[in-house]
C-alpha cells in the first residue's frame, strides 16, 4: 500500500482557524448572523438592558411567562404559566431573584429573541423586522 505524500499547502490564517488537529473555516451560521443583526437592532432601537427605560417597555401582559416547549424546530407557547407569575397583576412575584429561583426564566437578549420566545406584540420585539414569535397551543404543560 502506497502512502501519498502530503502536499505542503500554505494556509492563510485570515480565512481559517488553524488547530493542531483540524482546520476550521471562520464563517458564521445563519443563526449566528441573525443574532448579530438582532443585537445591532437592539443597540439602536431599545434602551440599555437593566435601565428604568428598559423595564418601562414591559406592558405587563404576562405572555412571556407562559410555559414554552419545542415542537420540532418551533417554540410553542402553552396556556400554563410560570409558578411565580401573579395572575392578578401579571407581574413576577420574585422579580429580583427570578433568574436564580426559576432556571427556565431568561433575560431578554439576542438569543431569546432569535429563538422566538417573546410574543410578536411585545414592545421589545414588535418593531423588529422579520420577527416571528412562538406558536400558541391551547394546552397546559401538564396536558402536553
Amino acid at each position: 500500500m502506497k502512502r501519498r505524500k502530503k502536499k505542503n499547502r500554505k494556509i492563510s490564517s485570515e480565512n481559517f482557524h488553524v488547530s493542531t488537529h483540524y482546520v476550521l473555516p471562520l464563517h458564521k451560521t445563519d443563526r449566528e448572523l441573525r443574532k448579530i443583526q438582532i443585537k445591532e437592532w437592539m443597540d439602536v432601537n431599545l434602551p440599555p438592558v437593566g435601565t428604568k427605560a428598559w423595564e418601562d417597555l414591559c406592558t405587563g401582559c404576562g405572555k412571556c411567562c407562559c410555559d414554552k416547549v419545542w415542537r420540532g424546530k418551533k417554540l410553542v407557547t402553552l396556556t400554563s404559566f410560570c409558578k411565580f407569575l401573579d395572575l392578578e397583576t401579571n407581574r413576577c412575584s420574585v422579580y429580583k431573584n427570578r433568574f436564580t429561583l426559576e432556571p427556565l426564566c431568561s433575560q431578554i437578549d439576542a438569543d431569546i429573541i432569535e429563538m422566538g420566545a417573546l410574543p410578536e406584540d411585545c414592545p421589545y420585539v414588535e418593531n423588529l423586522p422579520g420577527y416571528k414569535g412562538p406558536l400558541m397551543l391551547d394546552k397546559t404543560i401538564e396536558e402536553f
